[in-house]
């Protein structure tokens, strides 16, 4: 059984697609491979956290219901699409930030990063800037103890907390790694 974190799906967002450059031609093509993406990755057994804006749900928020439950979601940190789902309507918690540790770290999980306590000094796992700022939000920056698991930096895959703590004990101080499949590379080569 292994804890897993995603950001930022936007099921049925069809501009989605042009603002972050998804690789799908539309809404249909693109809300089947993320569900198939993470069927392949995520077991019935295992723990999905995610961190928001599951779909582009500003309504009722049953869109957002109908697909955290077709990803068998544990735990769902409210983004700024998720606001119209009212947290005691949801078949499953719904918070706005929470931590959790693995190994030897403590995360502090948040949808946007500039909701971070400031007095918080420890590392976080965050989304909502999706792959539109890489200098400033990649997948790691290390020396500011940040994690960014929008979809999009992760290949569209959720990404076992196991995983995230390899990457993380496998970079030297200050690396700056855009998305995943750089971490892969850059790392294995070390």
């Amino acid at each position: 059984m292994s804890r897993y974190v995603i950001s930022d799906h936007h099921f049925g967002h069809s501009r989605i697609i042009q603002y972050t450059d998804r690789p799908f031609s539309s809404v249909g093509e693109m809300n089947q491979a993320l569900l198939n993406r993470h069927y392949e990755t995520v077991e019935d057994s295992d723990t999905l956290i995610h961190l928001g804006d599951v779909a582009m749900d500003m309504r009722d928020g049953a869109e957002t219901i109908e697909y955290f439950e077709r990803l068998g979601g544990d735990l769902l940190l409210r983004g700024n699409h998720d606001i119209g789902l009212e947290a005691e309507a949801a078949p499953f918690p719904v918070l706005q930030a929470c931590t959790i540790e693995h190994n030897e770290r403590e995360f502090y999980c948040t949808h946007r990063p500039q909701d971070v306590p400031d007095e918080w000094d420890g590392w976080v796992i965050h989304g909502h800037e999706h792959n539109n700022h890489p200098d400033e939000f990649p997948f790691v920056a290390y020396d500011s103890q940040r994690v960014n698991v929008s979809c999009e930096l992760l290949n569209y895959r959720p990404i076992a907390l196991e995983t995230l703590s390899g990457i993380l004990d496998a970079c030297p101080d200050g690396s700056r790694i855009r998305d995943v499949d750089t971490a892969r590379a850059q790392l294995s080569d070390d």
